[in-house]
C-alpha cells in the first residue's frame, strides 16, 4: 500500500489543528464551563509577553460556597472585567450564558463555518488518499 499523498497529509494536519484550536480549545471548553453565582472578587491579571489579559474571579453560589474562575482572552472564556456584585450563570452543555439577566451569545455561526471547513478538508484528504491507494491519483 502506498503512503498518502502530501496533499492528504497536509489536509489531515490542517484538520487536526482546526479541531484542536477551534473545536476542543474553544467550543468544548466553553460547552463544559459551569458557573452560577455572584462575583465577590474580580482582579484583572496581565498576560506575560502578550497584550491581552485575564480576569480572576471568586464567585459565590446560592449556598454560600466560593468558587474561582479565570476568564481568558478567547471565546472559550466568559466575560472579563465584570465588577463585584455581577450575577453570572453559565450552565454545562450550553454555549450562551447570562450576566445580570442579559443573555450573551456564543458566535456559533463563525465556529460552525470554521468546523465545516475542517470537515471538508478531512473528507477531501480521505478522497485524495483513497484515490492514491487505488492508483487513480497522484
Amino acid at each position: 500500500m502506498k503512503p498518502p499523498p502530501n496533499s492528504a497529509i497536509v489536509s489531515f494536519l490542517v484538520v487536526l489543528w482546526i479541531f484542536l484550536v477551534f473545536g476542543y480549545e474553544t467550543v468544548w471548553r466553553r460547552f463544559v464551563t459551569e458557573v452560577d453565582g455572584v462575583v465577590i472578587s474580580s482582579r484583572d491579571v496581565p498576560s506575560t509577553g502578550a497584550p491581552r489579559y485575564g480576569t480572576e474571579y471568586v464567585i459565590r453560589d446560592e449556598n454560600g460556597r466560593d468558587h474561582s474562575y479565570i476568564a481568558g482572552a478567547t471565546d472559550a472564556s466568559l466575560a472579563r472585567s465584570l465588577p463585584v456584585g455581577t450575577s453570572i450563570k453559565k450552565e454545562w452543555g450550553r454555549l450562551d450564558y447570562t450576566v445580570n439577566g442579559r443573555t450573551l451569545r456564543f458566535p456559533i455561526y463563525f465556529y460552525s463555518a470554521i468546523l465545516g471547513v475542517a470537515a471538508f478538508c478531512f473528507l477531501w484528504g480521505l478522497v485524495q488518499w483513497r484515490s492514491s491507494r487505488d492508483g487513480k491519483g497522484a
